[in-house]
């Protein structure tokens, strides 16, 4: 293993850990939220970003091992959904106003 590979496995851990972390925080301040707000989560948007950045460079890693993954851009979407500051948090709303 060279070194640029290194440092590319050790960044793709990391934005996975990221994610997952993050997750669990903005998760948390989804459900401390108040009825009429939403709570602050210092965090943002930024952990269903960088979970979907690292299922994007995931995957062709995994198809070099000869792993093929069906459909990809549904895998790389999915980070922005779960996390309840992205997408996901704008279909909770819609609704929950409905």
């Amino acid at each position: 293993m060279t070194g640029g590979w290194l440092i590319g496995l050790i960044l793709l851990s990391m934005a996975w850990l990221f994610f997952l972390l993050g997750l669990a925080v903005n998760v948390q301040a989804a459900w401390r939220a108040k009825p009429e707000g939403r709570a602050p989560s210092g965090l943002g948007f930024a952990p269903g970003v960088v979970g979907s950045l690292a299922v994007f460079f995931t995957i062709p890693a995994l198809a070099r091992y000869g792993f093929e993954v069906p459909w990809p851009w549904l895998w790389i979407l999915l980070p922005l959904v779960l996390d309840p500051y992205c997408l996901g948090g704008l279909l909770i709303r819609a609704l929950q106003r409905r």
